[in-house]
């Protein structure tokens, strides 16, 4: 079984997240952080302890899984990868 760290976008760069076991557990939500790369880092914290991966998502984008290592160590560069990621779909939604 591997996590899902779910992130939405609040404001411009604040960011609020909640990591759940299954799509049926209820998830752990975590207040707002003041940017991306805090949140991956932040969840990395508390998943790390338990898994080596986690399967991501960005305002509701599915991303992939990615080791938890990257989000503990890596969490700036992750963090933009993300967001080039996410930004093609985000382009297709406004056009």
């Amino acid at each position: 079984m591997q996590p899902r760290l779910e992130i939405r976008r609040v404001g411009p760069e604040v960011f609020v997240y909640r990591v759940r076991a299954s799509r049926a557990t209820a998830p752990h939500c975590e207040g707002s952080l003041a940017s991306l790369a805090r949140c991956l880092n932040d969840a990395g914290d508390s998943l790390g302890h338990y898994f080596s991966a986690v399967s991501v998502s960005l305002d509701d984008q599915d991303l992939g899984s990615y080791a938890i290592e990257r989000l503990l160590h890596h969490a700036n560069n992750l963090a933009a990868e993300l967001i080039d990621k996410a930004q093609p779909a985000a382009r297709k939604l406004s056009s």
